[in-house]
């Protein structure tokens, strides 16, 4: 008989509604046992989610996590809101899967880690681009050789990928060495700064990146691409062969669509979460992972401040 993890869902929006419930309705190792979020939405999200999925409606977090039938917790609320309910859940003894970015800043990104660990829970984060049938391919030839040693790695898209470019930067062509970027703001304010970093720059945003491996990337993003433009494009260059894909998403019109490349990419998450806890191995995309993409985060914003190349701060704290 196929074992079910019996989840509970903090922030009843796009993000577990249309997207993450791809996962709640469809796979047989998931049960929705429950749903929460803010306590004016109560009325307007929450009740009527839960009756969608047949769980339970809750007022706030700290009643949900009270729910002993719990055994996990996914975090679909905005960044600044990831730590308090992250936090809360691990010490309710219950794992986590957490919507990008893992944080707003690196101290409680550690604290989170730092925490499953001690507890002995699983902690995963929702890096789900690599679970696209583009990346998916593109990573086996990699792995396989095809390509050689990289040369370059390139992704341009919309300003919202960027944090997941980062991310895969690191998933496709390992750590980083060193990390110059810049951003011009056009006068507007950010729409998600995290801390004092950029998350998107509403004008534009560059990196470039020196890999351990000697192989360099470059992400550029704006948020004024259009909506029926690819989200992003990637270009992967080795010393064998190189691959291009014009648009590894989808456009920000149809990203969320019933089908879609992307939307597809949930329930894959969701069952590679599930699994880790019924197997008790470690999660694919671990805090660790979190904590990396938001230090290379910073080494881009203190580029910009100090008009230079830096370190990653992990590499600072191991010497």
């Amino acid at each position: 008989m196929q074992k079910k993890l019996r989840l509970g869902v903090v922030g009843c929006g796009l993000a577990a509604s249309k997207l993450h419930g791809t996962g709640y309705k469809e796979l047989d190792e998931i049960e929705l046992v429950a749903c929460t979020d803010r306590e004016r939405n109560f009325e307007s999200r929450t009740v009527p989610v839960a009756a969608e999925f047949g769980a339970r409606a809750y007022k706030n977090v700290d009643e949900m996590l009270t729910d002993d039938s719990i055994e996990a917790v996914d975090v679909c609320v905005k960044e600044p809101g990831h730590f308090e309910i992250a936090r809360k859940a691990l010490l309710a003894g219950k794992h986590v899967l957490c919507e990008k970015a893992l944080t707003d800043n690196l101290d409680s990104a550690r604290e989170l880690e730092s925490l499953a660990r001690d507890k002995g829970l699983k902690f995963m984060v929702n890096y789900n681009y690599r679970y696209m049938a583009t990346v998916v391919e593109l990573k086996s030839r990699i792995d396989a050789g095809e390509f050689g040693d990289l040369a370059f790695l390139s992704i341009c898209g919309h300003g919202y990928t960027f944090h997941h470019s980062i991310d895969l930067m690191r998933y496709l062509c390992g750590e980083v060495t060193a990390v110059q970027g810049t951003y011009i703001l056009d006068g507007k304010p950010f729409l998600y700064p995290l801390g004092d970093w950029v998350y998107t720059a509403p004008h534009a945003k560059a990196a470039i990146f020196r890999f351990e491996n000697g192989g360099l990337g470059t992400i550029t993003g704006t948020d004024k691409v259009a909506n029926d433009f690819p989200l992003m494009s990637l270009t992967y260059a080795g010393t064998k062969a190189q691959a291009a894909y014009p648009d590894l998403v989808g456009d920000m019109n149809h990203i969320g669509d019933e089908g879609s490349l992307f939307n597809r990419t949930f329930p894959l998450v969701l069952k590679d979460f599930a699994q880790s806890i019924f197997d008790d191995v470690t999660p694919p995309i671990t805090a660790r992972d979190g904590i990396r993409a938001l230090e290379l985060e910073d080494a881009i914003s203190q580029s910009h401040r100090l008009n230079t190349t830096v370190a990653p701060y992990h590499l600072i704290d191991e010497e």
